[in-house]
C-alpha cells in the first residue's frame, strides 16, 4: 500500500507487554501549526502521566508500557520520536486476570457518520472482579469513558491540539482491496463510549500470537 499523508497530524503508540505478548493502542492527535519533535516528545509525556494516573488502576499487573512512540504522519520521512517510563510501568490490578485476548472496544465518535469517522482502541488487561459472566461491570465502563475523555477535554487541549480520527482510505475497489486516499482526513473527535458492555475478543493478542 502506498504511504497516504495525514497533514499536522501525529499518531501515538502506546506499546505495552502482556505475559510476553507485545499490544499496542493507537491514538491520534492534530495541531493547526503542525508538530516537531519537541511538541510531540511534550504530548507523549503527558500520555504517559495520563496512562499512569487514569489507565493503570483499571488494568492488571501483567501489562507493562514499553514505550510510546510519536510519528509525524504529514510525510513518509516524517520524525518519529520515543518516550519511555523512568521506571517499570505495569498496571494495579491483583485480581485474577483474564486472558490476554479478552478485551472490550471503546469508540470513539465524530460529527460525521461512516467507517472513516469512527475510532476505537481495544482495551488491555481486564480481571476476573471487573467481570459478571459475559458482561463488563457498568462502574468499569464508566472509568474507562471518564479516562480518555480527558484525551478530549484536557490532554490535546493542553498541547493546543485536538484529539481525531484518521481515515486514510475511502471504500473497496473491484477486489474487496481498501482504495488509499490521496491524503488522509482527520476528523476531530466529539464523544467517547461502548456499543455495549460484552466481552470481546483478540486471537492476536494471546501469548505467542501476532507481532
Amino acid at each position: 500500500m502506498p504511504f497516504v499523508p495525514v497533514p499536522n497530524t501525529l499518531g501515538v503508540e502506546i506499546r505495552m507487554t502482556q505475559d510476553g505478548q507485545r499490544i499496542e493502542n493507537t491514538l491520534y492527535f492534530s495541531k493547526a501549526t503542525g508538530w516537531n519533535a519537541g511538541s510531540a516528545t511534550s504530548i507523549l509525556n503527558d500520555l504517559l502521566e495520563w496512562w499512569t494516573t487514569s489507565i493503570k488502576p483499571l488494568v492488571h499487573t501483567s501489562v507493562i508500557v514499553r514505550e510510546l512512540v510519536g510519528t509525524d504522519l504529514s510525510s513518509g520521512t516524517g520524525f518519529q520520536v520515543t518516550v519511555t517510563p523512568a521506571t517499570i510501568l505495569t498496571g494495579a490490578r491483583t485480581d485474577e486476570p483474564m486472558s490476554n485476548g479478552q478485551t472490550l472496544a471503546i469508540s470513539f465518535r465524530t460529527a460525521n457518520r461512516g467507517r472513516s469517522y469512527r475510532g476505537r482502541n481495544y482495551t488491555v488487561g481486564w480481571t476476573i472482579d471487573q467481570v459478571f459472566g459475559n458482561e463488563v461491570v457498568q462502574e468499569h465502563l464508566d472509568d474507562y469513558v471518564a479516562a480518555y475523555t480527558m484525551l478530549r477535554t484536557t490532554i490535546a487541549p493542553d498541547a493546543l491540539a485536538t484529539w481525531v480520527v484518521v481515515s486514510r482510505f475511502s471504500g473497496v475497489d473491484g477486489d474487496g482491496k481498501p482504495i488509499p486516499r490521496v491524503t488522509g482526513i482527520a476528523t476531530l473527535i466529539t464523544a467517547v463510549l461502548f456499543v455495549d458492555n460484552i466481552v470481546d475478543f483478540q486471537r492476536r493478542r494471546l501469548p505467542t500470537r501476532g507481532t
